[in-house]
């Protein structure tokens, strides 16, 4: 049952993420160059509301509603996408709430992260494929960018989410989160 505060962390962080992504549309198109497959490799950034976030309060419905919040408010802040990058968060959003599906809502570990950042790329992919131009490349070039994105999924949104989530946990902030009961109880199932 999702409580005050989890609402209130989802929304700030959520905001924080928008704020990211901004930043991240003004300094990606400096890290691709010229090569399309090398903008997967950098969009997982693009992704991490949608694992970041539920892996702290753990609620179904947290990756969508953060990647949504995310994009309307880089929307706000003059996003190159406009509308786009929010059906780009939606996409996002249910690609990860799939993932976390996957493990009932029950296991948020390296696996279930994983998982949810791949399918958060693979939720993204037929937006690119379709209204961002990836029909005009060819078979090998559409497929080693959906194999790219997938993998900067993983890392960039599950990995690097799980990181900062586990990172945030060892300092207390998040102790009255799910993340930090589970990681209480846990230790007590392993202390004795």
């Amino acid at each position: 049952m999702w409580k005050l505060r989890d609402i209130v962390v989802l929304v700030i962080l959520s905001i924080v993420c928008g704020i990211i992504f901004r930043v991240w549309d003004v300094v990606s198109p400096f890290l691709t160059l010229t090569w399309v497959p090398g903008q997967a490799l950098i969009n997982g950034v693009w992704f991490i509301a949608g694992m970041l976030i539920p892996y702290i309060i753990r609620r179904p419905g947290a990756a969508l509603l953060a990647e949504f919040i995310a994009a309307l408010i880089e929307l706000a802040l003059a996003s190159n996408w406009g509308w786009g990058g929010v059906l780009s968060g939606i996409l996002q959003g249910l690609g990860a709430e799939i993932g976390f599906l996957l493990f009932a809502y029950k296991r948020y570990n390296l696996a279930s992260m994983l998982a949810a950042g791949a399918l958060s790329g693979l939720g993204f992919f037929p937006q690119w494929y379709l209204a961002y131009g990836g029909d005009h490349y060819s078979a090998s070039i559409v497929l080693l960018y959906g194999i790219l994105n997938l993998i900067s999924g993983a890392i960039l949104g599950g990995l690097l989410a799980k990181w900062i989530g586990d990172a945030l946990n060892r300092t207390g902030v998040v102790r009255n989160f799910e993340i930090g009961r589970q990681t209480r109880a846990a230790g007590k199932v392993a202390g004795q």
